[in-house]
């Protein structure tokens, strides 16, 4: 029973909102290919689903924005202390698009963000745009795709902080990063990774995380492939007790003829104590012959980058 509240993003096991669920996954399927546009300031808030909320198992009648919380906790050196579980919401918990909670609070988009544009491209760009999925139906953790596609999956973001380091985890995809923050500089020619190879430092009350070295089979924002020139520069700012914002940056100068700018993201940290880290596996991926045994018309929208080719579009909306 503990698990339950946290399980039920799995519409399956909520019928009573199965119209919602599809109503919802229908229309994060419509806006997944840029999905910058569907959380974009300025966007008309959706017709909330209307249910009886006290009805339902998780409490989501009692869902409601949280306050800041109090001053930023710093850690002995001064530095903010970013260590905590956030969520993608204004709740500090898990939401899901099913329940249709107030956009305030579902909001993921930061008070006063600038208003995303779309990534231009370069001509030589173009080649690198909508690139066939090559995982099967399992999306691949890195960066920034294990933290960005957060606006879709609702999942939580934990951050350890620690003398001289700071890690990443992403709940699904299950993403494990190491951002040293002792100073040390990049590697010469860094081995490519999904994950990049990244290194921290702190501008006033703001970690400045730097990354390069991408693998290029990689996808932003499942919309593009990264060139090896892409860098990344992402910043963690703790606002209060309860919130932080992310902003990140990505420049590629093959790929894209300006850098491409996210808007800021707000998180908010985790309020149940029992909020704890739980396992989520994708398998598609273990069976090595699963493109070849798919559907035809599902495998050629995968392979053709013109559909979803029946791959999940978030914990919260499948």
């Amino acid at each position: 029973m503990s698990q339950m509240t946290r399980r039920l993003f799995y519409c399956a096991g909520a019928l009573v909102l199965l119209t919602g669920c599809a109503s919802q996954n229908s229309s994060d399927q419509a806006a997944t290919p840029t999905e910058q546009a569907a959380t974009s300031p300025g966007q008309t808030p959706a017709s909330p689903v209307e249910y009886d909320a006290s009805r339902v198992a998780g409490g989501f009648d009692q869902v409601r924005e949280l306050p800041p919380g109090g001053p930023v906790p710093r850690t002995a050196d001064g530095h903010p202390d970013l260590a905590g579980r956030y969520y993608p919401n204004r709740a500090g918990r898990m939401l899901q698009g099913g329940y249709q909670i107030d956009d305030s609070i579902m909001n993921h988009i930061a008070p006063g963000a600038t208003r995303e544009e779309p990534a231009v491209f370069t001509a030589e760009g173009e080649k690198y745009k909508n690139p066939p999925f090559p995982y099967g139906s399992c999306p691949v953790g890195g960066t920034p795709i294990s933290i960005t596609m957060q606006s879709s999956e609702h999942g939580p973001m934990e951050l350890i902080q620690q003398p001289g380091k700071v890690w990443i985890l992403t709940e699904f995809p299950q993403t494990i990063r190491m951002i040293p923050t002792d100073g040390r500089p990049h590697s010469t020619d860094p081995d490519p990774s999904f994950t990049g190879e990244s290194v921290g430092r702190w501008e006033g009350d703001t970690l400045v995380v730097d990354t390069i070295g991408i693998d290029r089979r990689l996808m932003n924002f499942e919309r593009w492939h990264p060139s090896d020139k892409q860098h990344i520069v992402e910043r963690f700012t703790r606002t209060s007790q309860n919130y932080l914002t992310y902003d990140l940056m990505i420049e590629d100068p093959v790929v894209l003829a300006k850098p491409y700018i996210h808007a800021t993201r707000t998180w908010t940290l985790a309020q149940n104590p029992n909020d704890l880290w739980t396992e989520y596996v994708c398998t598609a991926n273990e069976e090595p012959t699963y493109m070849q045994k798919m559907d035809p018309q599902k495998r050629n929208e995968i392979e053709s980058g013109t559909g979803q080719g029946g791959r999940g579009r978030g914990r919260g909306t499948q």
